[in-house]
């Protein structure tokens, strides 16, 4: 059966089809894309052949500029200006080896483009692949000479570079060096460091600061102490979540000031957004940023601040109270559902909760056999206390009795 024609089939089914191949008929280096669930035919929403990827990964490509290159360095899943770039359409596209921004070979929709300005497209050719001079070889070349300057560059610095700090620049060709001690401490590097040239300090601390904020009481508008502005400091906030080498820490407690601040900025963000548009006074400052293997406190100067109005409090306390009162509210809520569980129980009978169900896995995990077989009997003493009440007859009732029986 001739397959129907579809507005929508790519050129490799046009052609197929053209050729009198069908969705049962049809070469061994194409299938059939529909789902699973669905006809297999061409003539749906979905349906039209594609390409193996075994067999078009090797077969051999064409740049506008004479370039060859092997399937496998293709891209084929873009759909950009009206064009399905693809492998079934014969326009495939390929990063540019040479890095070429500018080319008047290339396709028009790929020129002055800002995320394809490096792309261009390809098309299948018969010519037989030669590996000398094909893309493969240019970027085999380009990625020897990127190793080859790799190694000059580390040879320039006398061996203080960092893989993860350094990155090859594609603009100008370049190895850089972004040292950011921040990303050792995300990291939690130890040993060897070839930047610092020794090793690591094995003993373990974070970088503490404190963050003053001032701040205008909006709700004391209207009152005699309208205007008041109240200041308040958070001690001992720490950079990172875990402790990190005294050596990055003492240096990022001079180099990272820059990245706490931006940190509190985006903290703070609705109040300095409040300030800067409705004009609610705010304002953060960060103070004593230190290197230390633990939190230290300073009573005496927290004396001064607090006789200054100043109000103090610790990170750490914070931490503290929000972890017992979260560790409460667990307990409550625990409390709570076993209530209900076992109130259930004592209505229903444990036997009434479904198998494998989540009542009777927490029947069995917080009440246990003990306490289950307890609540059994309470509920048994309740329903034999509940048939053995005597019944009370309506007054009505009695009467209908008594007529029953004189007539009798």
């Amino acid at each position: 059966m001739k397959e129907k024609c579809h507005k929508e089939y790519n050129l490799l089914t046009k052609r197929l089809l053209e050729e009198g191949y069908s969705a049962e008929h049809h070469p061994d280096y194409v299938r059939v894309d529909v789902p699973a669930w669905e006809e297999k035919t061409l003539d749906n929403y979905y349906g039209r052949f594609s390409y193996e990827y075994w067999w078009i990964f090797e077969q051999t490509f064409k740049t506008p500029c004479g370039l060859q290159c092997k399937g496998l360095q293709c891209r084929s899943s873009m759909s950009y200006m009206g064009i399905e770039w693809t492998f079934e359409n014969d326009m495939a596209t390929i990063h540019c080896p040479y890095e070429k921004k500018e080319c008047k070979l290339k396709h028009k929709y790929l020129q002055d483009h800002g995320v394809l300005r490096y792309d261009c497209e390809v098309h299948m050719t018969k010519e037989e692949y030669c590996y000398e001079g094909s893309v493969e070889h240019i970027l085999k070349l380009h990625d020897d000479e990127i190793r080859r300057q790799e190694i000059s560059f580390s040879l320039q610095r006398k061996g203080r570079v960092c893989q993860e700090h350094m990155r090859f620049n594609q603009d100008t060709l370049e190895w850089e060096m972004n040292y950011d001690p921040y990303d050792c401490g995300l990291r939690g590097c130890m040993g060897m460091c070839p930047i610092l040239g020794h090793e690591l300090d094995q003993k373990r601390g974070n970088v503490f600061y404190d963050v003053k904020t001032s701040f205008l009481r909006g709700d004391l508008d209207g009152t005699l102490f309208e205007g008041q502005i109240d200041t308040s400091i958070i001690k001992g906030k720490k950079l990172f979540d875990h402790p990190v080498s005294m050596d990055i820490c003492k240096i990022c407690a001079r180099l990272s000031q820059d990245r706490i601040k931006e940190k509190m900025r985006g903290h703070y963000f609705t109040e300095l957004f409040l300030f800067e548009y409705y004009g609610r006074y705010f304002s953060f400052e960060i103070q004593n940023v230190r290197a230390e293997q633990r939190e230290s406190r300073d009573l005496m100067q927290d004396l001064e601040d607090i006789r200054n109005g100043i109000q103090i409090v610790h990170d750490s306390d914070m931490k503290k109270r929000e972890a017992e009162a979260k560790k409460e509210r667990r307990r409550k809520s625990h409390e709570a559902a076993v209530r209900r569980l076992e109130k259930k129980l004592l209505e229903n009978g444990y036997e009434s909760l479904k198998e494998y169900s989540a009542d009777r896995h927490h029947a069995d995990k917080w009440l246990g056999k003990a306490r289950i077989a307890e609540l059994e009997e309470l509920r048994r003493k309740k329903e034999k206390e509940k048939m053995e009440q005597p019944v009370q007859m309506a007054l009505s009732d009695y009467r209908i009795k008594l007529d029953i029986d004189t007539t009798t």
